[in-house]
Parts: C-alpha cells; structure tokens; sequence
C-alpha cells in the first residue's frame, strides 16, 4: 500500500488519504488498495468510496466477465453495513443492472448484466476489435488504444504547435492566433484520451498525457468533472456537473431553479465561453477544494494537507505559465494581449468541440435506467464526415460511440458509428446526429433559448 501511495504522489493524482475507502459495485464492497491493476492507480482512486458501478461497467467492456468476477472475488469484503460512501446519493442508482444468471464451471457469472441492446452493441464492437487485432498481431485491448499512425499524429501536431513556441516567447503578433490553436489541436487530440486510459495500454503514458491540459484543465479537476461525474452520468440532475458550470447565468437543464439571468442566456454565451477554461483550470479547483464537492454533483477524493498543497502549487505554477510571464517582457497592452488571447481561444475552441455534444433539446432532461441506452439519448454526433471537424474536436464530435466505450481511443469512433448505429434503429433508441458542426451549434442555441424560459 505504502507503494502505491508514493506511485500516487509522484504523479499528483492520489487520494493520500490515512484510511481506506473501499468501492461498491453492483451493491458489493471491494477493498482494492493492494490490487496492482493494470489500468493504473489513478484509475482505482476515482471509485473509492463511490458506488463505482457504472465506471466499472465502462471501463471493462471487452474483457471475459470470468475473469472480471474472479478478480473482484479476491478484493471482496464483508462487514459492508460499516462502509460509508463519500457521497450518500451513490446509494440510489439512476441505472437497473439486469441480473446474469449464467455461470461458468467456476460458478462465475460469464456474462455482464446488462440489456440486450446493451449486450449486442458491446458484442459487435468486441468482434471488430478482435478482428483489428488479428490483422495487425496485437492483443484486443490494445487495439482499442491509439494505432501507430494515430501516435505519429499525436507527435506531428506537437511538433507544429512546438515550432510556434520561441516566436510565441518572442512575441511575434501571429503566434497570438496559431500558437494556442495549434496547441488546442494537440491538446484536446491527446489530453481527453489519456484521461480516459484511451491513448496507451501503459497507465503512465494515461497520466502524463493528462499534463499536457495546461491550457485548459486541471487533472484533477477533470477527473471529478468528466470522468466520474459526467459520463458515468451524463444529464442527470445533480449527479453530472456539466449541468452547473455557471449555474447563475445558464440554465442547461428544466430541473434548476429559474433566474433572471437566465433570461439572457442565449446572447450572453460567448464571454461565458470565453473565460470557460480560466474557470475550469483556476476557479473550479478552488470552489472544489473550499466546498468539497464540485459544481454539486461529484464528492471530492479524500486528499490530505500535502496532496492539497501539491495541487494548490501546480496550479499556481500553471497561472504564471499561462497568464504571468508576458508582464516580465512585453509592454502592458502587449502583455495583456498575451496573457488573455491565447486561453480565450483555447476555451473558444474547447466549448465549440464540447457545448453541442450533450446540450440540444433532444438530448437534455431525457433518462433511461438502461445505462447504455442513457448514453446514446443524452449524446449528439456531429459532423462525422468531416476530416477537419474530427481534427479539430480531438473526435468528440462521434460522441454516441465515445460515451458507449470511453476508454476506446477516437481513431477507431469512426469504424464503429455503423456498427452501432443500425443496432440503435433496430431497439427504437434515438441515435442524435446531426450533419454539420453549424446545425449542431444551432441546437444547442435553441437550448438556450428554450431554457431561457422559466
């Protein structure tokens, strides 16, 4: 244990915390702090003390469920009226888990519970990986992951934003415009993968590549935020934070009280989108840290006082690297010019690449206690046969597939939009897709204007 907590401290992303928080999944307990799991320690630490249900159920749609159920079996623990959940709304579900009544010789179940639509959009997928990795001699994990030519891509795109550098430092007028944009096109093309264990089979390559958010987000903020809380629960009240960025002046969903401000909403969305990312890498840690929940919907990890203080000095470091250095070398106006221009284009290019991909009319204040089904009713494909608009969104604009298989790398989205698509028509499951990026953001203008209303 000791072990794992150094790993964790190295890479800024423990829990550190002096007890053990056991996991819940699928109303068992599970102590995995001496599992060395594959994934990573990273990964472990965002379903302690959680109903983990769901991010399990994510993150391991392609392995054998034997093996799965064997493995849990050895971390199980009695006693469970003695656990605690970090967050007393984990005890209530928002997803029905079929039961899976057939086992194997062992005893263990050799099927996940889940639906039939559930079960046939994962089987089809899982038989064309397995036929991806036949034809180019890998293992089936590991041809869900970045392919070699998605890796030399990764390193072109850095290598163009990385020769914008010293004219940026220099303070070449043009590099106000390329250099973030570059660095957008790297950034959210490695950064949102890694997170989601996507970009490598390697779990340090995963968090390193988390680091590279500079721009735009803390790692550890964009875990609560995004991975535990929004898309184990994409557009539930009080469970997905996405649904209270700003909440005094936006209204993204029916269920939360009306204000006049909200009256606005549909014209005030560019300053908001301006700053979006200054508040996602600055203030949101700090509501986070003071409030120990973020945006009222995901219980912040136990972290003690030197995890805390880690984070509180990264994100210091990252404020002088983004917003203070131009004040040492450039005239004020300049200096201000290149402390705001950059993150401003930055969060402009990551609300365009992300708004539209949960908030339009068909897709907000919508459930189904089906998780799968739950995914593809509250997501938004856009654009899927524009090279450029993939590029630029880092292929979050195939959305449906990313929220059915998170941790599939976004190179492979495009093979398996028809897989899953005639698998939705064929369970009466609303598949939302739209043709252009400008029809999906005059969706999402229309939610606005609709939730504008009290």
């Amino acid at each position: 244990a000791a072990t794992r907590k150094n790993t964790h401290l190295f890479f800024f992303q423990a829990t550190m915390a002096p007890r053990t928080y056991p996991m819940k999944i699928h109303d068992r307990w599970y102590d995995v702090t001496d599992f060395k799991h594959p994934g990573g320690p990273v990964m472990l630490s965002l379903g302690e003390g959680r109903d983990a249900t769901a991010l399990f159920e994510a993150h391991h749609p392609f392995t054998p469920r034997a093996t799965l159920e064997k493995m849990l079996s050895k971390y199980a623990i009695d006693d469970s009226a003695k656990h605690v959940l970090l967050d007393k709304r984990d005890a209530e579900t928002p997803f029905v888990w079929p039961a899976y009544e057939s086992k194997d010789a062992d005893g263990a179940m050799d099927g996940a519970p889940v639906t039939a639509f559930a079960e046939e959009v994962r089987s089809k997928v899982k038989q064309y990986f397995e036929g991806e990795a036949k034809r180019r001699g890998v293992s089936l994990l590991s041809a869900t992951k970045a392919t070699p030519r998605r890796v030399v891509e990764l390193i072109l795109l850095f290598c163009i934003f990385a020769a914008t550098v010293p004219s940026f430092i220099a303070g070449a007028w043009w590099t106000l415009l390329v250099t973030p944009l570059t660095y957008w096109i790297f950034g959210v093309n490695t950064f949102h993968d890694a997170s989601h264990s996507a970009l490598s089979r390697d779990w340090r390559i995963n968090v390193a590549g988390t680091y590279v958010g500079w721009w735009f987000s803390s790692p550890l903020e964009w875990y609560h935020q995004h991975v535990i809380g929004h898309h184990a629960y994409p557009n539930i009240p009080e469970r997905d934070p996405d649904l209270y960025h700003n909440a005094k002046m936006e209204r993204h969903t029916a269920t939360l009280r009306w204000r006049p401000l909200h009256a606005h909403q549909s014209k005030t969305w560019f300053p908001i989108w301006w700053i979006g990312t200054f508040a996602m890498n600055f203030l949101k840690p700090i509501q986070m840290l003071l409030s120990r929940t973020y945006n009222r919907s995901v219980r912040m990890m136990p972290l003690t006082p030197s995890r805390i203080a880690i984070h509180v000095l990264g994100r210091i470091a990252i404020f002088s690297l983004c917003h203070v250095w131009p004040f040492f070398v450039f005239p004020l106006y300049k200096a201000f010019l290149f402390s705001i221009v950059p993150v401003g284009l930055v969060s402009l290019s990551f609300m365009v690449s992300s708004q539209m991909n949960h908030l339009t009319p068909p897709n907000v204040d919508v459930q189904s206690d089906d998780y799968y089904k739950h995914q593809v009713l509250t997501s938004h494909a856009f654009g899927c046969n524009s090279w450029l608009t993939f590029l630029f969104t880092g292929g979050l604009n195939y959305q449906i597939e990313h929220h059915l298989f998170p941790t599939v790398n976004h190179c492979h989205l495009k093979y398996l939009q028809p897989i899953v698509k005639p698998i939705c028509a064929k369970y009466n499951v609303f598949y939302h897709e739209s043709p252009t990026i400008g029809v999906a953001f005059r969706k999402y203008l229309e939610h606005m204007r609709i939730l504008a209303k009290p």
